[in-house]
């Protein structure tokens, strides 16, 4: 039998948090988020990075990889249909 993940969305206080099984897979601050985020696809694993301000210095990424295509194509969902 072919186990199921819960995938949630929330934003609590300015925070964004991405759970997988309850479990906060990805959470950052709204405020300093540019507003987009591009996917990188590595032969072993699949990522996904975010942009956000930095004061005075450009900017800085932050990165989330999966090492399974279900769990990064199911959260680059989530972040289209919320973000």
């Amino acid at each position: 039998m072919e186990r199921t993940h819960k995938y949630t969305f929330e934003i609590y206080n300015g925070r964004i948090k991405v759970k997988i099984d309850g479990y906060v897979a990805i959470s950052f601050n709204q405020i300093d988020f540019l507003g987009y985020y591009s996917f990188k696809d590595d032969s072993s694993l699949f990522g996904i990075s975010f942009f956000f301000l930095r004061e005075g210095a450009g900017g800085y990424t932050f990165d989330f990889y999966s090492k399974t295509k279900e769990n990064w194509l199911a959260v680059l969902k989530l972040l289209d249909e919320n973000m």
